[in-house]
């Protein structure tokens, strides 16, 4: 059973860490940004986790519709804050 939990535990770290460390390139190749500014924009991943899980928590009777609503929130939540790290790059590179 502990093989079954370790193979499902790196199955999801693979569907999340793989997209992340492409964002990751993409933030530095596209956006300009620095090793640490990137590593930043992608570690805003953390919070929007966090105010998934907050949004969710209430539905804990209903494990499978708790983790779509915490996944869901958290894809937004990650998504508006990136689109704001962009407008603000692009802003600052637009004004120089």
């Amino acid at each position: 059973m502990e093989g079954v939990d370790a193979l499902g535990i790196a199955v999801v770290a693979g569907l999340v860490l793989l997209p992340l460390a492409r964002e990751y390139g993409d933030f530095r190749r596209s956006w300009g940004l620095g090793r640490a500014a990137a590593l930043g924009v992608v570690a805003l991943v953390l919070p929007a986790v966090a105010i998934g899980i907050a949004a969710a928590s209430p539905l804990a009777e209903r494990p499978f519709v708790q983790w779509g609503v915490t996944v869901a929130v958290a894809l937004a939540a990650y998504s508006l804050a990136v689109r704001a790290v962009g407008a603000a790059v692009q802003g600052t590179a637009a004004s120089d």
